[in-house]
């Protein structure tokens, strides 16, 4: 439903939610009911497209409030997020839980890298800290970066430095990576007796 006001075009809301706040066509408004109005068009269209980015995926409250700022909804976008959060649909806990998993599991992170990526998607310091020891990154993880990246390149002390340097950005320590190389090295000899 389009809304004009004196002839002029004010906003556009969808009509069962202007009738729920009491209007009808051809109603008198004061400016204070306008702005009331307006602001609860605003904060429902935020609202709404909130829900619209959370059933493409799980986001954090920051994340989910950057992106509807970006849009244009301003204060309408923090109210959505609260709102969001009291109903349980937005909870950074079980939000980062999950991305630090599929961090493990997709991409093969150590917990290092895992912080970082949860500090991006606005997950508090402490709680990504955690997270990140909470998760199980099993040694394999590393094992199995390290031979899709990295396998052929470990011949040459080149290779192997920019298998411990890409190792490195992926979150692992200096004696997780010193040992898989070490793994891999041992394996390739073993294959060739």
């Amino acid at each position: 439903m389009h809304i004009y006001i004196d002839g002029e075009y004010r906003l556009t809301a969808d009509c069962d939610f202007v009738f729920t706040c009491g209007f009808d066509n051809n109603s008198e408004i004061s400016d204070e009911e306008l702005a009331f109005l307006t602001d609860e068009v605003n904060s429902r269209r935020a609202f709404l497209k909130a829900c619209d980015l959370l059933a493409l995926r799980d986001h954090s409250s920051r994340e989910l409030l950057t992106k509807l700022r970006q849009k244009g909804y301003g204060e309408g976008a923090e109210q959505a997020v609260e709102k969001l959060m009291e109903e349980g649909y937005v909870d950074d806990e079980r939000f980062a839980r999950a991305y630090a998993a599929e961090l493990v599991r997709v991409k093969h992170f150590g917990r290092r890298r895992i912080v970082t990526e949860l500090l991006k998607k606005g997950i508090d310091p402490s709680l990504a800290r955690d997270i990140a020891d909470e998760t199980e990154v099993d040694e394999d993880e590393i094992l199995v970066a390290l031979k899709r990246k990295y396998g052929r390149c470990l011949d040459t002390e080149k290779g192997v430095r920019r298998a411990v340097n890409g190792l490195a950005a992926m979150g692992y320590g200096y004696s997780e990576i010193k040992q898989a190389i070490e793994t891999i090295k041992e394996e390739a000899e073993t294959d060739y007796e």
